[in-house]
């Protein structure tokens, strides 16, 4: 779970900026099943917050968005771009071929649960030649678009399978099975790989390590995953992370992709 509403974390930024706008601001949102978190970067320095918000659903994430922007005016400034990241478990793969714009609803309802209002967002993922169908809030989006004319609106999934494509050109030794963990505060996302094809994708919450490591064996078993024949690769921790003794007891050929600070949902804009 995201730990204190409002919580507040400044990183700087230290880079070549002869390339670089000097004025480009830009804001990214993650909006989750916990809440919302913000992410504001400049030349300079990168600025986060957090909020907490039980029961999350739209209506109730427009509202406690105009309060955050009554309390953090700067939320209310124009920005060179905006990026909304939807991080929940309301999303599908669809291959391309068997993607059609006209009923991709219609094809999301058939592997969740929605509701008749819910509208329905996609991103194509070049990778895996498939696209990543989401629900999106469309209110929302409309409240966020007003303050840039530079909107990108993605899944955290397709993020994932992004940040993916980009390590997996890096390593040159791939062994058979490839097994990449995206962990949030309170959930991960994992997707394994056979011999560079995708296998399974998936997305579980959990509450402590046991239940964390319930659905990680669960996944390897199912699709009979040997130690010695696999890599696991984590986003969002560090060696600190309780979780990664556990995991090592099962395989010992782990990899951390560095992320910002350990453990923190901003780990993942």
């Amino acid at each position: 779970m995201i730990p204190v509403t409002g919580q507040n974390y400044t990183i700087s930024v230290t880079k070549n900026n002869n390339h670089i706008n000097q004025n480009t601001k830009e804001l990214s949102i993650l909006v989750s099943m916990y809440g919302l978190s913000f992410m504001i970067r400049n030349t300079h320095q990168k600025k986060f917050f957090e909020y907490s918000i039980s029961h999350a659903n739209p209506l109730v994430l427009k509202e406690k968005l105009l309060k955050i922007i009554d309390e953090r005016p700067v939320l209310n400034d124009n920005y060179d771009q905006i990026k909304l990241i939807f991080h929940n478990r309301l999303n599908a793969l669809i291959p391309q071929e068997f993607f059609k714009v006209d009923i991709a609803k219609e094809q999301l309802s058939q592997q969740i649960k929605l509701l008749p209002n819910d509208t329905v967002n996609y991103d194509f993922i070049s990778s895996l030649d498939a696209y990543d169908v989401y629900v999106s809030y469309q209110d929302f989006n409309r409240l966020v678009a007003t303050q840039t004319q530079n909107l990108i609106i993605k899944h955290s999934a397709t993020d994932f399978f992004e940040k993916i494509a980009s390590l997996k050109n890096q390593i040159q030794d791939l062994p058979v099975f490839e097994v990449f963990l995206n962990i949030f505060p309170g959930d991960f996302q994992i997707a394994i790989f056979k011999n560079e094809k995708l296998q399974a994708f998936n997305h579980f919450e959990y509450e402590n390590t046991d239940e964390f490591l319930y659905y990680l064996f669960f996944m390897l078993e199912t699709l009979e995953v040997k130690p010695q024949q696999s890599r696991l690769y984590f986003f969002g921790i560090d060696e600190q992370n309780e979780l990664l003794d556990e995991v090592r007891l099962f395989n010992d050929k782990l990899m951390l992709v560095p992320g910002l600070n350990p453990s923190q949902i901003y780990n993942h804009f």
